[in-house]
């Protein structure tokens, strides 16, 4: 089975294949030898690992989620996070931006991640590090959002969890408890896109970043653009 994904990706696409989940895509080379194992069959492996622990009913899917960034209401900070992961070198950068009820930056992130199984992993790690930067910051009342659907299903589920991430989400839950209040929420890429491009510029720091009451300025461009959609909806 593995030789023939080898044999299709390296026919097919000689340069560059693209592995897509939840919007997020890591760009490999197809170069490899027949005989190591492909950095997609690894990441097909994964996607079916998650869907044999997620069970999915349709009364549990979340309504149709925002095309746009929301607002919090007043007094709340919402944190969004994303992560970018290579499959070849895995390591992967988590990404956080904090915003307010105005849509004005609050805090962000970008912090690496090295030796990390999958995708599935850096979504998580970057779900934690949203927690954990917004405990930093004193903030006491949030809004989690990711556009990765397995991670929001699995901090808001109550049923044990027993997938490659089951430690990441029980860390997650347990620093939320000191919360005076938290909600974790799915949105769709275009509503995650500033935190989108805070993790993969983060690729390029090679090291943890922090900004208080700003950010890079591709983040900031892709904020503000947020909140004129958020404004012109009005």
């Amino acid at each position: 089975m593995e030789k023939v994904i080898y044999t299709i990706l390296d026919v097919l696409l000689p340069n560059y294949y693209e592995a897509i989940y939840n919007g997020t895509y890591v760009a490999v080379p197809c170069s490899h030898a027949l005989t190591s194992k492909h950095p997609c069959v690894s990441f097909i492996e994964a996607s079916v690992r998650e869907s044999d622990a997620l069970v999915v009913s349709p009364h549990t899917l979340p309504a149709k989620a925002p095309e746009i960034w929301q607002a919090p209401q007043a007094n709340i900070i919402k944190c969004n996070f994303d992560a970018a992961f290579s499959t070849c070198s895995r390591e992967a950068i988590a990404g956080v931006l904090c915003r307010d009820s105005g849509g004005m930056i609050m805090a962000a992130c970008s912090t690496p991640h090295y030796h990390v199984a999958d995708a599935f992993v850096a979504e998580a790690l970057a779900c934690l590090q949203a927690i954990v930067l917004a405990k930093d910051l004193g903030f006491r009342r949030i809004v989690v959002e990711g556009d990765s659907l397995t991670v929001i299903k699995k901090v808001n589920c109550n049923i044990a969890d027993k997938s490659i991430i089951a430690p990441i989400i029980h860390d997650i839950k347990e620093a939320a408890r000191n919360l005076e209040s938290v909600s974790f929420c799915f949105a769709r890429r275009e509503a995650n896109n500033a935190a989108h491009v805070l993790a993969r510029d983060g690729r390029f720091d090679g090291a943890p970043m922090y900004w208080i009451e700003e950010a890079p300025v591709n983040v900031v461009l892709a904020a503000e653009l947020d909140r004129r959609r958020m404004q012109s909806n009005f």
